[in-house]
């Protein structure tokens, strides 16, 4: 009743043009604030609701409030409507039959998953309808009967029967429906039967694609399982030219077999050869003809290699790149293997529409998580009768990603998303996600489609693996600025536990001083490239020397920073040690040769790399790991590690993490399992409820809190806890850092020195209130005295150590003099973070001098 009372306000307003807002594409006018109906929130249930309300309220709410344009189909076809979305640029069908019609319907993905039976689209043409009923009859239901695909709870092909020869089409639905008029066994089984049956009785007669889609989907899941079952172990060795593993057989088997497949295995387990085994599998089958692979750029020529190799040269490979003319040119050739990057895909679809292919094969989906971005929103465009969705990784920080992961895998899986978050997600008043519960029933409602195996699931065919913390002491220097940093970041939690809020600025200065805090832990080059003081490096090259000296073994040897693998890169020059040197900088075509160099070369025993190479390479010529930091993700270590932990792999295997002892970076291992354990509940069976303290930038602040007071209680004695990373702090490569990258690219500038921290006196109870302040006030008094003496040595001392140098103290002045060209007047311009921090400095000097 609401809504509807909504709409006729919104009615009242139509033809008449305001000064305060335009007419949108439903014929409602939008601007003024009385206009606007009540904001329903899309993240929290309003009392009184159902979920089913709810949602489709919200939905009602977004046909109000945004713009489509809606044109009917014309006379002949009554009811059905096109409606664009000026935002996205996409068209939908929509048709309308009545209100509770169930033959509503709309080509959107959102009607199709929602299971409400509408969309916004639909809503939107409700409204149309209400404002323009002069012009434009009633739709009332055809005369003619259509078989047609209805998205309920499960989806059902069904038939409507018309008015004409409906005595017929009756006689004809009894033999082929039940009696809620939904296909039945037998009538999936002689399906073409029908259609011809009907198309004789009427020649008006319709059946929708999507459902024919849907029975050729249905017929064809057991002949191909039966093709499947067929193969011997010797045949899928003989149509790959190697010898597989029993697991890589299975996952074959299992993905061929679905149809739809996610293989999820660890890193290193042979993902690869399992896609390929399940494309040539389906092409011998004669369900396939042609097959798009998805990948990152850098691994386009290593699918192609491997192509070639496991199916014996006999297939044509084609790697798509090249110009739009000349990638869209390649689409269309005959070649059954077409690879291409994300990046361009997305730019391909973008411009020229969805894509088809037999077969899609995604690499690496992880990349996909956030189903906003770009290349997400281009890789659910594909259309595919047919996918393999390959990624070690499908869920590393949030439940959610999991979710979009699988709509690529089959978007009916876990849908509806409002049902997924209601049905597995914890939540706060606010919205906020706390936890995340039924994790086990996800693994069983995934079964049908995911397949996953962990290196401890196939130890017979792994060697041995070690993993080893090295705590290492840090110089003075380093500590002195790690604790500068850490004061900065003591004061900004202050702030935010004050007034619960933190501007965009402060949120920027506390994630500088987080990663400052890591990357001192390295080294002061890192910061500033000029001063030296680290540790690292020279454990780095002892361990080095000695595996040098004692063996013949191969190192890689690892950093998020690039600025700290320079020294080590120095290091290794001085020492006359040969070795591979991969960054963010290194064009991906010359990765191959780099790799081959590597594994090929006796005499070159080392790999360095950023984390640009912690994915899609093969080093498993090395067997030895050292990390001279640790991503906040467990995910980006075990890729690291994945790159010589892998199948094939003959050696025990090392690895070593150096982490700075006393520091920030100490206190994160072991902090936090919780993402790790909810990886386990859904995909491993593990703990089948998570809890959270609050979600996303409160949860981070509230653990660093504990950090910063020393409450951190989870870190393990021997430093062997997997590292796990928080929500507001997601990792990326160097060459791939975007603006949502919490951790600091090494090329970013050295963060802003910490101002002075305000002191927050303790909450007292009432019978004591008066004692405590008095002890509040003399305990605050000689705080607030020894961070002045502290903030003003640091000072003062860098002032000095500025001065000292003549060089230095010329770039202080260029710095902070500016001469106005055309008064000739000269002044000190001195940047600062804000007015209070200019207090705080001029109250320090005041009493230092006094």
């Amino acid at each position: 009743m609401a809504y509807r009372r909504q709409a006729n306000q919104e009615k009242k307003a139509t033809g008449k043009k305001t000064a305060t807002g335009k007419k949108t594409a439903t014929g409602r006018r939008k601007g003024t604030k009385a206009e606007r109906p009540a904001t329903i929130s899309n993240v929290c249930r309003p009392d009184g609701m159902t979920t089913h309300q709810w949602q489709v309220q919200l939905r009602q709410q977004a046909a109000l409030n945004e713009h489509f344009g809606i044109s009917p189909a014309g006379a002949n076809a009554l009811g059905v409507f096109t409606v664009s979305n000026g935002s996205s640029r996409q068209a939908y069908k929509v048709v309308y039959r009545g209100a509770d019609s169930e033959w509503n319907f709309c080509s959107c993905l959102d009607f199709k998953t929602s299971r409400l039976h509408t969309c916004k689209h639909l809503e939107a043409v409700k409204l149309w309808l209400s404002n323009h009923r002069k012009h434009y009859p009633r739709p009332v239901p055809p005369s003619y009967t259509s078989i047609y695909l209805h998205y309920g709870s499960k989806r059902e092909v069904r038939i409507r029967i018309g008015e004409d020869n409906r005595d017929a089409f009756e006689q004809l639905a009894a033999r082929y429906f039940d009696r809620h008029h939904a296909l039945t066994p037998y009538g999936y089984k002689h399906f073409f039967e029908l259609l011809n049956t009907a198309r004789s009785i009427d020649e008006t007669f319709c059946c929708y694609d999507d459902a024919i889609d849907h029975v050729l989907t249905h017929r064809e899941a057991q002949p191909r399982q039966q093709a499947v079952d067929r193969l011997s172990d010797a045949d899928l060795d003989a149509m790959l030219h190697t010898r597989l593993y029993p697991y890589q057989r299975e996952g074959i088997r299992f993905a061929a077999g679905a149809g739809h497949a996610l293989i999820a295995d660890e890193m290193g387990l042979g993902k690869t050869i399992q896609a390929i085994g399940t494309a040539e599998v389906l092409m011998s089958a004669g369900y396939v003809s042609n097959v798009l692979i998805l990948c990152p750029t850098s691994l386009k020529y290593q699918w192609k290699r491997e192509i070639e190799r496991f199916t014996g040269g006999a297939r044509q490979v084609l790697v798509v790149e090249g110009g739009p003319l000349k990638r869209r040119a390649q689409y269309a050739g005959n070649e059954p293997y077409k690879i291409v990057s994300y990046n361009s895909l997305s730019n391909d679809i973008k411009a020229w529409g969805p894509m088809n292919t037999d077969l899609v094969i995604m690499d690496e989906v992880q990349r996909l998580k956030n189903w906003k971005t770009q290349i997400s929103i281009s890789a659910r465009r594909i259309k595919s009768r047919y996918s393999v969705i390959l990624s070690g990784t499908p869920l590393e920080n949030k439940l959610e990603e999991l979710y979009s992961v699988m709509e690529l895998v089959d978007q009916y899986a876990l849908s509806p998303y409002y049902d997924f978050r209601e049905r597995y997600i914890l939540t706060d008043a606010k919205g906020s996600t706390v936890g995340y519960k039924n994790l086990n029933e996800i693994g069983d409602r995934l079964k049908p489609y995911l397949i996953r195996r962990r290196k401890v699931d196939v130890k017979l065919q792994m060697p041995e693996r070690m993993d080893q913390t090295i705590l290492l002491p840090i110089t003075p220097e380093q500590m002195a600025i790690h604790d500068d940093y850490k004061a900065t970041v003591s004061r900004i939690l202050q702030k935010w536990e004050r007034l619960h809020f933190l501007s965009e600025q402060d949120r920027l200065r506390l994630m500088q001083c987080l990663s400052a805090m890591r990357m001192v832990c390295d080294s002061t080059y890192i910061l500033d490239q000029e001063t030296r003081y680290d540790t690292k490096v020279d454990e780095a090259m002892n361990m080095v020397d000695t595996i040098m000296a004692g063996s013949e073994e191969k190192v890689v040897i690892f950093s998020q920073w690039e600025r700290m693998t320079r020294l080590i890169a120095a290091e290794l020059t001085r020492r006359d040690i040969r070795f591979e040197y991969l960054h963010g900088g290194v064009p991906s075509a010359k990765r191959k040769d780099m790799v081959d160099n590597f594994t090929d070369c006796a005499d070159c025993r080392i790999f360095l790399s950023t984390d640009a190479g912690s994915t899609g390479l093969n080093l498993q010529a090395a067997s030895i790991i050292i990390n001279l930091d640790l991503p906040w993700n467990p995910a980006v270590l075990e890729q690291r590690i994945g790159r010589i932990y892998r199948i094939g792999q003959q050696r025990s295997i090392q690895v070593y993490n150096l982490v700075a002892v006393d520091t920030f970076e100490e206190q994160m291992i072991g902090k936090l399992k919780f993402k790790t354990s909810m990886f386990e509940g859904v995909l491993d069976g593990g703990e089948d409820t998570i809890y959270r303290q609050e979600g996303t930038f409160k949860q981070m602040m509230h653990s660093l809190k504990d950090i910063m007071d020393g409450t951190d209680d989870n870190n393990d004695a021997n430093g062997n806890t997997p590292i796990v990373q928080e929500d507001s702090e997601p990792s990326a490569t160097p060459d791939e850092a975007s603006a949502d990258n919490r951790d600091m690219p090494d090329e970013q500038t050295e963060p802003k020195a910490p101002t002075p921290r305000p002191t927050t006196p303790a909450d007292t109870s009432d019978t004591n209130r008066n004692q405590a302040t008095a002890t509040e006030t003399a305990t605050s008094i000689e705080s607030e005295a020894n961070e002045l003496v502290r903030q003003g040595v640091n000072f003062f001392s860098g002032l000095v150590a500025t001065l000292k140098s003549p060089q230095k103290t010329a770039q202080l002045v260029n710095t902070i003099v500016r001469q106005d060209e055309a008064t000739g007047k000269t002044s000190i311009n001195i940047p600062v973070p804000d007015k209070e921090s200019v207090q705080s400095l001029l109250n320090i000097v005041g009493k230092l001098l006094s």
